[in-house]
């Protein structure tokens, strides 16, 4: 099995110590903003929402919900507000069945490399794709 999280690239990892849990929308648009916060003013990064509990993949299980990357902060990249209007069924229904959601954030020297490779390694390991 490949391991999925790893890249050349890759300086550093900040985990997703605040897990956004709650299933009420003003609370968890609170919680994903502080989720956010901790990362702010890191640039050029990979992220990864993660859910608490393994969600069934093609292949396997995965706790992987989303790759992404941004050569700036991820507090700038995503509007909570917006985000959480647009995808609410999709975190709501992830609390209620797998668990609280975390982000981690990747430094890296090559955010776009990295996310090719990550995305690259999901696939091999799920044959699905997380987005």
């Amino acid at each position: 099995m490949v391991e999925i999280l790893k890249c050349n690239y890759v300086k550093d990892r900040i985990n997703g110590n605040l897990p956004i849990c709650s299933e009420n929308k003003e609370e968890f648009i609170k919680q994903y903003k502080l989720c956010l916060e901790q990362t702010k003013g890191v640039n050029g990064v990979v992220y990864v929402f993660k859910s608490e509990k393994m969600v069934p993949r093609l292949k396997d299980f995965s706790n992987i919900l989303y790759i992404g990357e941004t050569k700036n902060d991820v507090w700038n990249r995503y509007n909570v507000k917006h985000d959480t209007e647009n995808f609410w069924h999709v975190y709501n229904h992830t609390i209620k069945y797998y668990g609280s959601i975390t982000i981690d954030v990747y430094p890296t020297e090559n955010h776009k490399g990295t996310e090719k490779k990550f995305l690259e390694n999901y696939f091999k390991n799920t044959k699905n794709s997380p987005q």
